[in-house]
């Protein structure tokens, strides 16, 4: 009998993991392994747009994404050239300044303030609303005849005539930026403010025990256990950014001309207006290839714990 029960035990044991962890790995495999695979299937692929017939085309998608279309290999596609350009552009600007941005409003929010529970719920509104709904918003206050933005730089004399903003390429960038920066710093605000509750207090006491300065307190003390929150932030940011089509669509649509266009809008206009489906995976491929590097470099950077030499 006592056999009996600990060969059911054992058996137990020894499927305790692949019932616990299996369901996991099938649910990964559905959303994450099956269209990484399904993608760098199709960009090997040319499909006619009217028959949806395939043909196998190798690397050709990508050459003729990434190469000038007299497929040398010492020049670069132009048009390759100006959509990273100004995803660089886009993506950098609206990183670094959302994250300096929320760094402060986390570290503000941390203080023992008055109100400072409202203030943390308020905060998150800019997050929780639909992007679509945040991108028209921006688009209607950067309007040129009565967007909200040009009437009160107008009527506080700081203008005398409107700014067309979404029709100047720069303002254009300038108002896409802005508008990612409002939606998304928020979420930088819930990490960062969720890593600095896990500084113990007693080493802030000690610090100024010692007499160690502001910064000094904050280089050696915060930034040590904020390192996983910032790696968490960051990779999400980007990644974010990176595939970002929703802000990008309805408020410029790459416009004008193509000023704004970034890789999420560029690969969104090969697939469904082009039909160039092959092409447009290809690019995601590119997309995925440079996010994976990306996120490597910041583990790199901010990986490990706070108590890694």
């Amino acid at each position: 009998m006592e056999t009996s029960e600990k060969s059911l035990r054992r058996a137990l044991d020894r499927l305790f993991v692949p019932l616990t962890v299996g369901p996991t790995l099938i649910w990964i495999a559905a959303i994450i392994v099956y269209p990484t695979a399904r993608l760098l299937w199709s960009s090997l692929f040319w499909e006619n747009p009217l028959t949806r017939e395939t043909e196998f085309v190798g690397l050709r998608n990508f050459k003729r994404i990434l190469l000038d279309p007299g497929g040398t290999l010492e020049v670069f596609n132009a048009s390759f050239i100006a959509f990273t350009k100004n995803t660089l552009i886009y993506v950098g600007c609206s990183v670094t300044l959302s994250f300096l941005l929320g760094l402060g409003i986390a570290i503000l929010l941390n203080k023992d303030l008055k109100g400072r529970g409202w203030f943390r719920t308020a905060v998150i509104v800019p997050w929780i609303l639909p992007y679509v709904m945040s991108g028209l918003m921006w688009r209607w206050m950067f309007e040129a005849k009565n967007g909200a933005i040009n009437g009160l730089l107008t009527q506080t004399g700081l203008l005398s005539e409107k700014i067309a903003f979404l029709s100047d390429g720069t303002l254009a960038m300038m108002a896409l930026i802005i508008a990612d920066i409002w939606v998304f710093t928020p979420f930088i605000v819930i990490i960062l403010l969720a890593g600095l509750q896990n500084v113990p207090e007693q080493l802030y006491d000690a610090a100024e025990v010692d007499g160690a300065s502001r910064w000094s307190r904050f280089w050696n003390v915060t930034y040590p256990f904020l390192k996983p929150s910032i790696l968490v932030a960051l990779t999400i940011r980007i990644i974010f950014d990176i595939r970002a089509l929703d802000l990008v669509w309805v408020m410029t649509q790459g416009g004008p001309g193509k000023s704004t266009e970034v890789w999420a809008s560029w690969l969104y206009r090969t697939s469904m207006e082009f039909q160039r489906t092959g092409e447009g995976a290809a690019l995601g491929v590119i997309m995925l290839a440079v996010t994976f590097a990306i996120v490597a470099i910041l583990y790199t950077i901010f990986g490990g714990t706070p108590y890694d030499s």
